[in-house]
């Protein structure tokens, strides 16, 4: 049993055997999901694929009781459970999220931050279309891979996913004021984004969906990318700067 205290603020282990959660007194989520495979096949590779049933698991809302009015604020405080594995010849992924730019001011999508393994995020701006523009072009691709205490700020108008590319699950969190799952028949023409995450020789490679046009070659970020222009700390936890400073994520995530 692993303890997560120390980066996520908040008294929650991790059973590193059964890959599950486990929350101290007074810490508990509103709600648990379980990712079916089902509702990733717009977005892979291969969609024939059977196995497994259960993808991933989401921790909705997780709050000490004691912090609760910030769920009523509407700040999500999500973690996610991102095991090891394959779909196909892709490591194993969670939904596409998305939030356009707006006219309101909002800058970020999201904030992410590890709590146990090696994430990868993934994050895909497409180039505006005209009338007359009937495939999809992609403006810029980027790649990150955050470790444990690592964060990252998504900015708006970037499609993105989480990915496990290692051989341990993988904890993560993620705070915004909306979720910005994306309804997949806007990409089922493109069969998901212009990027697959894929095993290939026993190594890690990204491959290029063929659906797309004029897919510029992906960039890496590093960790703790955009921090600063959000105003988060890159030594303290999220949580803790949430219960500190809560207007600042109301004020820069969209929703």
């Amino acid at each position: 049993m692993v303890n997560l205290q120390d980066t996520c603020c908040l008294d929650i282990y991790f059973d590193t055997k059964n890959q599950s959660i486990h929350y101290g007194e007074g810490v508990y989520p509103s709600l648990t999901n379980r990712i079916s495979l089902s509702n990733l096949i717009p977005t892979l590779l291969n969609k024939a694929l059977m196995y497994p049933e259960v993808v991933y698991e989401e921790h909705r809302q997780v709050f000490h009781e004691q912090d609760r009015n910030l769920a009523n604020d509407g700040i999500s405080f999500d973690l996610i459970t991102l095991p090891a594995g394959l779909l196909g010849i892709e490591f194993i992924k969670t939904h596409i999220y998305y939030s356009p730019k707006d006219e309101g001011g909002s800058k970020f999508s999201t904030v992410v931050e590890v709590h146990y393994g090696v994430l990868t995020v993934l994050m895909q701006k497409n180039a505006p279309k005209g009338e007359l523009d009937f495939e999809t072009s992609v403006e810029e691709g980027l790649v990150v891979k955050l470790k444990k205490g690592e964060k990252l700020a998504i900015p708006v108008g970037y499609y993105y996913t989480f990915i496990n590319t290692q051989d341990n699950p993988v904890v993560f969190v993620r705070i915004f004021k909306k979720s910005g799952s994306f309804d997949y028949t806007y990409l089922k023409r493109e069969n998901g984004l212009a990027y697959y995450c894929i095993r290939k020789n026993a190594r890690q490679e990204i491959v290029h969906n063929p659906l797309y046009r004029d897919i510029p070659r992906i960039k890496k970020l590093p960790a703790n990318s955009f921090l600063e222009e959000i105003g988060i700390s890159v030594e303290q936890g999220l949580y803790a700067q949430l219960r500190s400073n809560k207007n600042q994520f109301l004020e820069q995530l969209w929703g």
